[in-house]
């Protein structure tokens, strides 16, 4: 079970590696209280919320919970890598944070976490993210962070951000 813990940020956060352990807060995270959900890939079948944690698992290289130092026994979000491209060097980034916890920080702290994983386990190049374009936070956000604009795809935006090793490449930062 991997743990990573930030650093000078405004709130401090644990990043903890997701297991069926984990199913009941995970699933809550998507859903509240809703006993099942639908399959979004198939939409016949319903979901627990150990199945639905196999299945979000099964789509990740890897999965992580948020929490903070203060309560580290309390999930308020996730992040995962998914989606590993490794002729292109590429890898997708995501995350959800309960709206309660937006705007301290913390999203930024656990991309700043998950983007060291991708360049050292996974020496991605570039990092891609993707969301609604209604959905205007998430948008100002991945720009924040530096991510720009590739293409639409229906009502997805495509997000690249080219990743740089710092000794590689001193004072492009």
């Amino acid at each position: 079970m991997q743990v990573m813990k930030s650093d000078g940020d405004h709130i401090k956060i644990i990043l903890k590696e997701i297991s069926v352990k984990d199913a009941e807060s995970f699933y809550r995270l998507y859903h509240g209280d809703e006993p099942n959900i639908q399959d979004q890939t198939t939409c016949k079948e319903q979901m627990n919320p150990i199945q639905f944690t196999e299945h979000i698992l099964s789509l990740c290289e890897e999965l992580y919970s948020i929490r903070t130092v203060e309560n580290e026994h309390t999930v308020i979000g996730d992040c995962a890598l998914h989606h590993w491209n490794q002729e292109e060097k590429k890898i997708e980034i995501g995350g959800s944070l309960l709206p309660e916890y937006w705007g301290k920080g913390i999203m930024s702290a656990a991309f700043k976490l998950l983007i060291a994983v991708a360049k050292e386990k996974y020496q991605a190049n570039v990092l891609v993210a993707k969301t609604e374009i209604t959905n205007l936070k998430a948008l100002k956000f991945a720009k924040k962070l530096g991510f720009q604009k590739i293409r639409n795809e229906g009502d997805i935006i495509i997000l690249e951000k080219r990743v740089l090793d710092r000794e590689a490449f001193p004072g492009i930062y």
